[in-house]
């Protein structure tokens, strides 16, 4: 009996309470998450957002200014840029894994448009002893590779 009820702690420990996932993976599987709400809120909005990662945290950005030659160009230039501080998914967050090194290839930046075909996108993370990727294909889909 005692017996069983051991080996049932640990199957609900083990569900709660998945094996080793590294802070690391964990911060790649957020990005993608996050990124995905990103472009369909750049799609909706019809402005460009910006993802600007940094050693001790990321965010995200759209600009203020986005259309230059406007007739809002007086009204815009005098908007702050929105940093999302108030957006429960794109507000600025912390590394999970701490100090993060990005590397961004091909491209120079991660940029979520209205355009429905996305550029090819590599972030290369790196916490000092782990490296993880996010790929994004053409078709705008996100894959974590280790």
């Amino acid at each position: 009996m005692i017996a069983i009820i051991g080996i049932a702690t640990a199957a609900v420990g083990l569900a709660a309470f998945p094996p080793n996932v590294s802070a690391l993976r964990r911060d790649a599987d957020r990005l993608v998450q996050l990124f995905a709400v990103a472009q369909a809120e750049a799609r909706a909005g019809g402005r460009p957002i910006v993802w600007e990662p940094r050693e001790q945290d990321y965010r995200f950005r759209r600009r203020a200014d986005w259309r230059p030659n406007s007739a809002h160009d007086a009204i815009t230039q005098a908007m702050p840029d929105d940093l999302f501080e108030r957006d429960q998914a794109l507000r600025p967050r912390a590394w999970e894994a701490g100090s993060v090194q990005v590397t961004l290839g091909p491209a120079r930046a991660a940029v979520f448009n209205s355009e429905w075909i996305a550029d090819p996108l590599r972030i290369q993370l790196s916490d000092g002893s782990r490296q993880i990727a996010i790929v994004r294909d053409a078709a705008g889909r996100y894959e974590v590779q280790q």
